[in-house]
């Protein structure tokens, strides 16, 4: 399998699918390795006898799929509750801070718990810094691989070569590249940067930022897109994969979309290191590139290259995205409630969000 692995504060990596489909349901083995992996070593091997640990959420986005479950978990005398006061585990949305008037008081012992899959450079994230966070924060779940439980949007496995007709696939495709996008002003300038391209090599754009729809609603990330994949995999040749902005460690389904059996080469742009995620000759990369223009040069050349296109298409078509494991989020977090192990804290949870190599501005665009 190709994943990320980072060390963090338990070194288990956590893969979260773009429905929030969490999932938690630890086995006795997954429950061993937990324990050898946190700062503090034993835990006792079942939970106390007391009462049941309450978790509560302070802004949870409305409409969001609830997988607060304990159902398999070792330690799983643990449930939700409505009331703050009885909270043992508070979870908190980063990117929904704006919701929140005034944060209540956080009392002894209490777990506070940041849970987000958005990166934090983006205008949701600003009025974090209205908030006195410090020492109140004792674990995260989101982007960064030195979070408590590092977001991970997907993986991908090798498997053997499908038997296809290649000279047929490739004869078929009539354009070039496409690119679906339903937010335009973004941080990593996308959309300039997709423009300039556009005076080397034809990109159709699909969404709320072209002229370009596949279906009634168009491309709908994280909705059914069957469709337009079919259809992307069927008449283009390139898929500009490019992320909202740039962060470390930030992949998103917009490149692991793509090796789900559709024929076409992702083109990459973003703030992660892929040659180090993902293995080589599956993807191109904008940052080998001088400007947008160069890069789109190069598509137009390799779309003509019929040889060399389908060599690098066959390498792509050897991976495919993985099944994401299950989670382990909800069974940690119950058992660190009841344990009361590991002990930990943000000092400053804000300087940890925002250090400076954890996001930045585009260099690519002059």
């Amino acid at each position: 399998m190709w994943a990320s692995k980072h060390s963090n504060v338990f070194e288990i990596q956590y893969l979260e699918t773009r429905d929030d489909h969490y999932q938690s349901l630890a086995s006795e083995a997954q429950d061993d390795k937990f324990k050898n992996h946190t700062k503090h070593g034993n835990q006792p091997s079942k939970y106390p006898a007391g009462r049941v640990k309450k978790f509560f959420y302070i802004n949870r986005r409305p409409n969001k799929k609830d997988c607060t479950k304990f159902t398999g978990c070792k330690y799983s005398a643990c449930a939700k509750t409505s009331k703050f006061e009885e909270a043992d585990v508070v979870i908190l949305n980063p990117a929904r801070m704006k919701k929140v008037q005034e944060l209540p008081a956080k009392r002894p012992g209490q777990i506070w718990v940041m849970q987000s899959r958005e990166p934090t450079n983006l205008p949701s994230m600003e009025t974090l810094g209205q908030y006195d966070l410090d020492n109140k924060v004792n674990f995260t779940m989101m982007i960064f691989s030195d979070s408590t439980w590092p977001v991970r949007l997907g993986s991908l496995k090798e498997r053997p070569l499908p038997n296809k007709d290649y000279d047929k696939i490739f004869q078929a495709k009539r354009f070039e590249v496409a690119w679906f996008v339903s937010e335009c002003d973004r941080p990593s300038r996308r959309m300039e940067y997709v423009k300039r391209m556009m005076s080397s090599v034809d990109v159709h754009i699909y969404g709320k930022c072209g002229n370009m729809t596949c279906g009634s609603k168009g491309y709908r990330m994280g909705g059914k897109k069957d469709l337009c994949l079919s259809l992307l995999s069927r008449d283009y040749k390139f898929y500009l994969s490019f992320e909202n902005t740039f962060c470390r460690d930030y992949v998103t389904e917009k490149f692991y979309d793509m090796f789900k059996e559709v024929d076409v080469i992702p083109v990459v742009r973003g703030g992660v290191d892929y040659t180090k995620l993902f293995p080589p000759g599956i993807f191109i990369n904008a940052k080998d590139f001088p400007s947008p223009e160069s890069l789109g040069s190069y598509l137009q050349s390799l779309a003509k290259n019929k040889q060399a296109y389908v060599a690098m298409l066959k390498e792509k078509n050897r991976y495919i995205k993985d099944k994401n494991p299950r989670s382990l989020f909800y069974c940690d977090l119950c058992k660190i409630a009841h344990t009361g192990e590991p002990n930990h804290i943000y000092p400053s949870f804000l300087k940890w969000v925002r250090k400076p190599d954890n996001c930045w501005k585009p260099t690519d665009l002059k």
